[in-house]
């Protein structure tokens, strides 16, 4: 049916919605599992992962390195909507899975003071406190996504639905998603798997570029059709300095290649309009 990614402010029942649409639809559930998946295959702790993807620094090095940490958080997470049903309330969802076929963006709204009693209740915090932390986290989240993603986390164009929760309650939330990934537009159809394959093997190319010291300093934009995959780099002035006519090819050929499911590689280099076809 449908890949169903949920944004939320913080105590605001996003976990509980997850699972009360999981078991309503019978499709998996999944938010910190995949960034731990993600940190295995980087071969990094979890915490440094969050930290680092978290971060808002701009330095050159920590902005190639979250870079890094954020394809293969994508990446993670595109293998798991490979089925087609999913429910994810865990990092941006709607900004990585971002054009994927049947994928429904959902934000859901609470009353500041519903999610200050929450935080009061569960953290045993006063209400000035709560009121303070909740405060920081929604500014921290806006700042967060205007920095990486150049977007507004609180952006009702970013979501397919909105809801919010003061009048309506969770059940009825819940009860609504499933009907509408029950519409005849989020069915998964072969032509729909085909998307979601692509786009997985599109993520799993771009995370093994990424992670090839040697190709630090090129920007890599990244399809995948059917196998064949397209490759538009761009390089930074002094980011290569060996290989054929200066330029790294031969290396984005090889590491693309190394990829399970690629089956003929295109390179382009926009900036020159050097290109090449490998099969």
């Amino acid at each position: 049916m449908a890949i169903v990614t949920i944004s939320r402010g913080s105590m605001s029942g996003g976990a509980a919605f997850a699972r009360c649409l999981g078991t309503s639809l019978g499709y998996p559930v999944l938010a910190r599992e995949v960034l731990v998946e993600a940190a295995a295959r980087l071969g990094v702790p979890e915490d440094v992962l969050r930290k680092n993807i978290q971060s808002c620094e701009s330095f050159e090095s920590l902005r190639e390195e979250r870079s890094l940490f954020l394809y293969g958080l994508q990446s993670a997470l595109a293998d798991h909507c490979l089925s087609g049903d999913l429910v994810y309330h865990g990092h941006a969802g709607q900004f990585l899975l971002k054009g994927l076929p049947t994928l429904l963006r959902v934000r859901l709204i609470a009353p500041r003071s519903v999610r200050i009693r929450t935080l009061v209740e569960r953290q045993a915090l006063d209400p000035a406190a709560a009121r303070e932390y909740i405060r920081n986290v929604d500014q921290e989240r806006v700042e967060w996504t205007k920095f990486v993603y150049g977007a507004d986390w609180r952006d009702p164009k970013n979501y397919d639905l909105v809801i919010n929760l003061q009048n309506v309650s969770m059940d009825t939330a819940c009860e609504m998603v499933s009907h509408v990934v029950k519409l005849p537009a989020y069915q998964t159809t072969p032509a729909v798997l085909e998307g979601l394959r692509n786009f997985a093997l599109a993520c799993r190319v771009q995370l093994a570029l990424a992670n090839e010291p040697a190709l630090r300093g090129i920007r890599f934009e990244v399809r995948a059709d059917a196998g064949k995959v397209e490759v538009d780099w761009h390089r930074a002035p002094g980011a290569w300095k060996a290989g054929p006519s200066g330029f790294p090819e031969e290396l984005i050929q090889r590491t693309a290649m190394t990829v399970e499911g690629v089956r003929e590689l295109t390179l382009r280099l926009r900036e020159s309009g050097r290109h090449g076809k490998v099969a």
